[in-house]
């Protein structure tokens, strides 16, 4: 089944981006470094306008999104309010952070974001579930898309804190890192086992590119970071460049094991 890249790259750009303020929310409620805040809150939001754009380069005629957004009950609805909220979020967050006011109101919006993270990327899965793809018509396929969006969030995250040597903060962004790579590892081999990604055609890609690229390596570099050092930037580096590839790799092979419905009365394309 043909890969529809604009959507690949809406849900793994947008979901980093998601995943990257949820970092930046857990850091409201911890003692740690903060110097990585700032940078982290404009590269998130960034992301989800990015991601944003790549959704309607989808459609044929993208002046049309807005007859799609006037039907509640859409999957196409669905995630584009989910996107709003999450930068809505990121804005005022970054409004209060900005004039150093608001720290009660600030971690308000951090639990939202959290919450709209899982809720975001586990949404964005759910849409492609039905009945006519029986590879698809799992709950596994929205859990990986879940887990490497938080992979590739939280690897991106490592990434900024050994960017701008926020060194209180590596301690757990580097566990945030393990946490979300093996959480992503997991969940990416249970799709794998339920859709036949783990052993038909398309197996090298998945376990070579989504397997390890996006669950191990940000798992094991965000460990090896986790305490700093020289090579500190170099583990994050690696990381997120995993977890990033692994999160779109995930997306390709769920349309590469897809199967159309023309299929089903004997037709190929």
């Amino acid at each position: 089944m043909a890969i529809q890249w604009s959507l690949v790259l809406f849900t793994a750009i947008a979901g980093a981006g998601a995943w990257l303020f949820a970092c930046v929310g857990a850091s409201e409620f911890k003692t740690f470094g903060t110097k990585a805040v700032w940078p982290s809150s404009i590269v998130a939001l960034v992301l989800l306008i990015i991601g944003g754009f790549a959704s309607l380069s989808h459609l044929s005629h993208p002046e049309r999104v807005f007859g799609a957004l006037g039907h509640p009950t859409s999957g196409i609805f669905t995630e584009a309010l989910l996107l709003g909220l999450t930068a809505l979020c990121v804005i005022v967050y970054m409004v209060l952070l900005k004039r150093e006011t608001g720290e009660k109101a600030r971690k308000v919006l951090a639990v939202v974001g959290i919450i709209l993270a899982v809720v975001f990327m586990f949404a964005c899965g759910s849409s492609y579930m039905m009945a006519s793809r029986a590879t698809w018509n799992s709950i596994a396929l929205p859990l990986g898309y879940l887990g490497t969006a938080a992979a590739s969030g939280c690897s991106l995250y490592l990434l900024m804190c050994a960017i701008v040597k926020d060194d209180g903060a590596m301690g757990f962004a580097g566990l945030a890192s393990t946490g979300a790579g093996a959480a992503a590892t997991v969940l990416s081999l249970v799709f794998g086992c339920t859709s036949g990604a783990a052993f038909g055609s398309d197996a090298p890609v998945f376990w070579v590119v989504v397997v390890v690229c996006g669950g191990l390596v940000p798992a094991v570099c965000g460990w090896l970071a986790r305490k700093g050092g020289d090579k500190t930037l170099a583990y994050a580096a690696i990381a997120c460049a995993g977890g990033l590839a692994g999160s779109i790799a995930f997306r390709a092979v769920m349309w590469m094991v897809g199967t159309a419905v023309m299929n089903c009365f004997g037709i190929t394309l």
